[in-house]
């Protein structure tokens, strides 16, 4: 016979030999564990999510990260989004997630990988965030970010870019950061901050010198199809000194 956990356990499943009164307890108790979970991973997700503060003394003595493009990318464009439009780290992340997969798929489509998908000529028109005419609470938003045009929706838990190929399921921030966490591990504090602090540093020129940024901060692959995923040498000074410091954190400084 086939044995069930007591978590498993439904009014089907359930063994004839357990009398019913029991039955019954056991059925409530199961559901009453498996709502308690569903909720709690339900709260979990809607969390904020909190900026890493403390850099580690590893990171702070490195020259270098070895790392593919992909993260540094996604965490460059959520700074970028963030500064631009006043989103919540939580909002920006799902934006910069959706910027790298745009960027990827261009990149892919170029290199043979992917086909194309049609519309492409579309993708990299505007220049401001605009709101499209969709009525309701599916209405959709267009943001601009670094030329390329990022779908999202305004939720019930603030704005979710859409996903690439549907166009229909928001990004998961929780997943995006999960996976920002483990690629970059206890570098993640230090890269966030720099890219925060120059992002801040842009000023008003951020939308127009942002990729150029990126450009010059972006870890060198090989080119071509062998470039694809493969893992390149960040170096850290790069990240503080494409934007000039403003005369206040000079003059703090030298004090």
């Amino acid at each position: 016979a086939k044995i069930y956990s007591l978590d498993a356990l439904t009014s089907e499943n359930m063994p004839p030999s357990i009398p019913k009164k029991v039955q019954a307890k056991l059925v409530k108790k199961s559901r009453k564990k498996g709502s308690t979970v569903k909720a709690s991973q339900k709260k979990a997700k809607i969390a904020p999510i909190e900026a890493p503060v403390e850099i580690s003394s590893q990171s702070l003595h490195k020259k270098t990260i070895l790392i593919n493009r992909s993260p540094i990318l996604t965490l460059w464009a959520s700074m970028v989004a963030q500064q631009l439009f006043s989103l919540r780290l939580e909002e920006a992340l799902t934006l910069g997630s959706a910027y790298a997969a745009e960027c990827a798929r261009a990149k892919g489509t170029s290199l043979g990988i992917y086909g194309s998908r049609p519309n492409d000529d579309n993708d990299e028109k505007g220049d401001k965030p605009e709101a499209e005419t969709t009525d309701g609470d599916d209405a959709i938003q267009s943001f601009i970010l670094m030329n390329q045009t990022i779908p999202a929706r305004t939720t019930t838990h603030g704005i979710r870019a859409l996903g690439s190929t549907t166009r229909s399921s928001e990004l998961d921030p929780h997943a995006i950061w999960k996976s920002l966490s483990k690629k970059l591990g206890d570098d993640l504090a230090l890269v966030f901050q720099r890219m925060k602090r120059a992002a801040e540093q842009a000023g008003p020129e951020l939308e127009q010198t942002a990729y150029s940024y990126y450009m010059h901060i972006r870890p060198d692959i090989p080119q071509g199809a062998k470039g694809w995923g493969a893992h390149g040498h960040l170096e850290i000074v790069k990240l503080s000194n494409f934007y000039p410091i403003d005369n206040n954190e000079k003059a703090g400084k030298q004090l």
